[in-house]
């Protein structure tokens, strides 16, 4: 019998995104922090199914970039096997469905999976994300911070999630810019063009154009 799922089961995110040159200090101070390893089985169109290695109350031991052997995931995959190697019982997995961001609004479905299946997965992976978040509440919203390592060296995103739509947000001093619409700043864009390719590019458009933010 073919299961189906009721409207109000379905499952959306509401956040906005925002580009930050650095992490604020109070951050890393009092925030909370795990580290993070993803792959995505499928990405096209903002469409993506992923797979998530988290590491609870861990940060990913970041080194430099080395472009002579850092490529196809050979970073992600040593520092992966790096945070295997000394992660706890409260390590967990997940696998999501991901629709594109529409005015900073997406659907996901997500469910946990087991820890070495998706260890399995990411292990033969290529199209990979790895991160330290951060995680703190400023003013009456909850942020989080993205800190991204490997390919993607030197990209810091700020997000804040609600339940319902953000709307009427005061945005702190420490976002330069939305990209809540950009697709270029979603992770599954970055898995296959990675930060480093089109770094220059972007900080030369963001000095041609004024700040944006969404009026929402």
């Amino acid at each position: 019998m073919e299961e189906r799922f009721d409207e109000e089961e379905l499952d959306f995110e509401f956040e906005r995104k925002f580009f930050v040159r650095e992490l604020p200090s109070d951050v890393r101070e009092h925030g909370s922090v795990e580290a993070i390893v993803q792959a995505y089985l499928f990405a096209q169109d903002g469409y993506a199914v992923r797979v998530r290695l988290i590491f609870p109350d861990t940060e990913a031991p970041f080194t430099p970039f080395d472009e002579a052997v850092d490529y196809c995931g050979a970073y992600e995959r040593r520092t992966l096997d790096s945070l295997m190697k000394q992660a706890g019982e409260e390590m967990r997995a997940v696998i999501s469905v991901k629709s594109p961001m529409v005015t900073a609004e997406r659907y996901e479905f997500e469910r946990e999976l087991d820890t070495d299946v998706a260890w399995q997965i990411l292990r033969r992976s290529t199209n990979m994300i790895i991160k330290n978040r951060f995680s703190l509440w400023i003013d009456e919203d909850g942020w989080v911070f993205d800190v991204f390592g490997g390919q993607n060296e030197g990209l810091i995103l700020a997000e804040c999630e609600r339940l319902q739509p953000v709307v009427e947000l005061t945005i702190p001093d420490f976002c330069v810019t939305e990209v809540s619409g950009d697709l270029r700043f979603t992770n599954d864009f970055l898995s296959k063009e990675p930060w480093r390719q089109w770094r220059v590019s972007f900080e030369n458009e963001l000095a041609n154009t004024k700040p944006h933010f969404l009026d929402l």
